[in-house]
């Protein structure tokens, strides 16, 4: 679990310029955990990428790291 939130903090952390502003909470429910990111106003289109592109690789990313837990690991950005 603690390697899940280095990775994902890591990832975030090095697509913003504001990384003092990086907020990533989770909710772990059995074996799932959904990790909820916010970061600061009007950075969240470097997160999301152009049509949802670097989201979706940080969600595969993230799904891929938690297999060998048997996690089922979930990304949401909030606003």
């Amino acid at each position: 679990m603690e390697k899940l939130e280095k990775l994902i903090s890591y990832i975030i952390k090095e697509l913003v310029d504001t990384k003092e502003e990086v907020r990533i909470d989770y909710d772990a429910i059995d074996d799932t955990i959904t990790f909820k990111v916010s970061v600061a106003k009007g950075e969240m289109g470097k997160i999301i990428g152009k049509n949802g592109l670097t989201a979706n690789a940080i969600r595969g990313v993230m799904q891929a790291a938690g297999v060998k837990d048997k996690l089922n690991v979930n990304v949401e950005f909030l606003d």
